[in-house]
């Protein structure tokens, strides 16, 4: 197990001014974690015996992010640090956040409130690893344990269930069996918590590296109490859906295509709404899905037609989806290549000739400019070389007549 952390200058100076001060300051959770891990941080909390108004006497530059909370926000060369006084939490009520917060001088009581022991280690240069509930040898055992009562935990925050299968997947741990109990045990009170921190912890979920642990999500009793056609679904692809995902870039609109593979563009829309996701990804999803249930195109003017339709990477997402779904696309991918060297029209926007042309030349503005513009385009991607304005604009005045 690591001896010591590498730390950040910034991060060195934050618990250097609060020692000073005549506080004590450790970082804490997930970059402890991390580092010992050999992952890098993104962030670096620390946490204080200093109270939130203690610490903003300390540096020039701070705000208030939660501070009902004890947190307050450090800034310091343009980044932010939240810096958290050691507390104690209330009641959890609401099944996510503490009715209230008690500050304690005692560091364990504030470790004692986080929820897994790999989360709940504390780091100082000089005091070393301050690890009450032994997280560095779970984290040696690739284990994932709740402090203390694991249930207590869950009860507390419902999302931490989530996180629990999240952790397992991005870091490959295994969750210590009576954890997983306690998950299961409490898993209707996921219902507590927002849609919009369920889908983040998902999508974080589908694109985590260890896609093999998607059992502990299916068996977890968690589903049915998140979208019953969701827990359906994933029950019939069950563990068929790990080599798909694990085949796939970690582009949260591909592996949420997978996940949803069996959905009609009716029932994908309901559940992009209920989880609410953003109108871009919704959309790209049930296009996918659409075009998914179609079959291959087989000719150039299929390929042309499709990329118009779709713009390139899009088709290219399509054409990989494909293929990790069994199909052989390489014939598609080197018609799309050569479709796109040769320059070939694929929308109305590559067109000669445009409306305002058809109009000049007599086209009565209107509906029938947009009827001849789309059989023109028709035209064009049937045969590339008749994009030109002296063919098509000929073809417009045969039709008039």
């Amino acid at each position: 197990m690591n001896k010591t952390i590498t730390l950040p200058k910034d991060v060195v100076y934050l618990l250097d001014t609060l020692q000073k001060g005549g506080y004590e300051a450790y970082i804490v959770g997930g970059c402890v974690r991390d580092s010992i891990l050999g992952r890098t941080p993104q962030d670096w909390d620390i946490t204080t015996s200093a109270l939130p108004e203690q610490t903003k006497a300390l540096f020039p530059h701070t705000f208030d992010t939660g501070i009902q909370h004890g947190t307050i926000t450090v800034v310091c060369h343009k980044t932010n640090y939240e810096i958290t006084t050691y507390r104690i939490d209330g009641d959890y009520r609401d099944g996510r956040h503490p009715d209230s917060v008690a500050f304690t001088p005692n560091l364990e009581e504030d470790l004692l409130r986080r929820d897994f022991t790999m989360n709940a280690i504390a780091y100082h240069p000089e005091k070393g690893f301050q690890d009450p509930f032994h997280g560095q040898e779970d984290i040696a055992a690739s284990c994932i344990r709740g402090v203390g009562a694991p249930a207590k935990r869950f009860q507390e925050d419902a999302l931490r269930m989530l996180r629990c299968v999240r952790f397992a997947a991005q870091l490959g741990f295994s969750v210590e069996p009576d954890t997983y109990k306690a998950l299961q045990e409490n898993a209707s009170l996921i219902e507590k918590i927002s849609v919009e921190r369920i889908h983040e912890e998902l999508d974080k979920l589908w694109k985590a590296p260890f896609s093999e642990k998607l059992p502990l999500l299916l068996e977890s009793g968690l589903l049915p109490h998140i979208d019953s056609l969701f827990a359906k679904r994933m029950a019939e692809k069950g563990e068929r859906l790990i080599p798909l995902l694990k085949a796939t870039p970690p582009l949260s609109l591909l592996r949420w295509t997978l996940v949803l593979q069996d959905y009609t563009e009716k029932e994908a829309k309901e559940f992009c709404k209920k989880l609410k996701f953003d109108n871009t990804s919704a959309r790209n999803i049930q296009t996918l899905l659409r075009y998914l249930a179609k079959e291959l195109p087989k000719t150039p003017y299929d390929v042309r037609k499709l990329a118009g339709e779709l713009g390139i990477e899009m088709t290219n997402h399509l054409f990989l989806l494909w293929e990790i779904l069994g199909h052989d696309v390489s014939f598609l991918r080197s018609l799309l290549e050569k479709i796109l060297s040769d320059g070939d029209c694929l929308n109305l926007k590559s067109l000669a000739v445009n409306g305002q042309m058809l109009m000049d030349a007599g086209i009565p503005k209107g509906k029938e400019v947009g009827q001849i513009l789309s059989l023109l385009l028709a035209d064009v991607l049937e045969n590339p070389s008749h994009n030109t304005e002296a063919y098509l604009m000929e073809l417009v005045r045969a039709k008039k007549h």
